[in-house]
C-alpha cells in the first residue's frame, strides 16, 4: 500500500481525467488521516480495557460500560469501512469488495450500530428514570429485537435491490460508489435513529442531576444533526466526493 505518486497512481489519475473526473491522488494527507485516527482508536481501546476492568465501580457501571465499549468497537469498524468508501487507500483486490466494506462494515456494523447503541443506552436510562423499572428482561429484548429487525430489513432491501442501485465498484478510478437511491436509504436510517435518540433524551431532561446527561446529549444530538445535514448535502452535490482530498 503506497502513498507515493507511483506510475500506477498517475495512470489512474489520467484515466479519470479522460472520463472527465477530477481525481486527487492518494497521498500523504490520506496517510496522515489514517495515522491520526488509528492513534485515537488505540487510546480508545486502552480506555475500553480500563472501563471493563473497573466495570463493577458504581459510577462506571451506571453508564452501561459493555454497551459503550461495543459502541467504540463499532466506531472502529466504521473507520475501516470509511477507509475504503472514501478512498483513503487503494481500493484494489480484496478491498474492492464494496458490499463488505461499505454496506456491512461502514453502514450496518458501523454508523447504524453506533447510532442504535447510543439510542438503546438512552432508552435504558429512560426505563430506569422515567418508568422506574430496571433495564432488564423484556425491555432489553424489545430494544435489541428492534435494532436487529431494522438491521435485517436494511440488509433485505440492500440485497433485493439491483447492485446498480446499491453499492458498486467503479473499476476505472478504483472506487466504491453508492447510488442516489441507496444514499437516501442510508441517510434516512441514520436520521430516523438519531431523531429517536433526541426525543428520548429530551424526555430525560429533568431526571436526577447526578445522572442527567441532557446537556451533553443535547450538544451531541445537535452536532450529529449538523454533520448529517452537511454529509447529506455533500452526498448529493458532490456524488464523487472521495475523488477530492479536501472532501474525503
Amino acid at each position: 500500500m503506497s502513498f507515493e505518486f507511483t506510475d500506477a497512481e498517475r495512470k489512474r489519475v489520467l484515466l479519470a481525467k479522460l472520463a472527465n473526473v477530477t481525481l486527487d491522488p492518494i497521498g500523504h494527507a490520506d496517510l496522515a488521516v489514517i495515522i491520526v485516527l488509528s492513534t485515537v482508536y488505540l487510546i480508545d481501546f486502552l480506555a475500553i480495557i480500563f472501563i471493563l476492568w473497573n466495570r463493577s465501580y458504581a459510577p462506571i457501571k451506571s453508564k452501561y460500560p459493555l454497551m459503550m465499549s461495543t459502541c467504540i468497537l463499532a466506531m472502529f469498524v466504521w473507520f475501516l469501512g470509511d477507509l475504503v468508501l472514501k478512498s483513503h487507500v487503494h481500493v484494489r483486490g480484496a478491498l474492492s469488495n464494496c458490499m463488505l466494506f461499505c454496506v456491512w462494515m461502514r453502514v450496518l456494523f458501523g454508523t447504524y450500530m453506533v447510532s442504535a447503541l447510543i439510542s438503546v443506552r438512552s432508552y435504558a436510562l429512560f426505563c430506569v428514570f422515567r418508568r422506574n423499572r430496571a433495564y432488564r428482561g423484556k425491555h432489553v429484548w424489545y430494544s435489541a429485537g428492534l435494532v436487529i429487525m431494522v438491521g435485517l430489513l436494511f440488509l433485505l432491501i440492500t440485497y433485493v435491490m439491483p447492485e446498480s442501485n446499491t453499492v458498486h465498484y467503479i473499476a476505472l478510478i478504483e472506487m466504491c460508489n453508492m447510488s442516489y437511491a441507496y444514499r437516501a436509504l442510508v441517510q434516512g436510517l441514520l436520521w430516523a435513529t438519531w431523531m429517536i435518540t433526541a426525543v428520548i433524551n429530551y424526555r430525560l431532561r429533568n431526571i436526577t442531576s447526578s445522572f442527567n446527561e441532557s446537556r451533553e446529549m443535547g450538544v451531541a444530538c445537535i452536532s450529529v444533526f449538523v454533520l448529517l445535514t452537511f454529509n447529506t448535502v455533500i452526498l448529493y452535490t458532490e456524488p464523487l466526493y472521495p475523488t477530492r482530498t479536501a472532501l474525503r
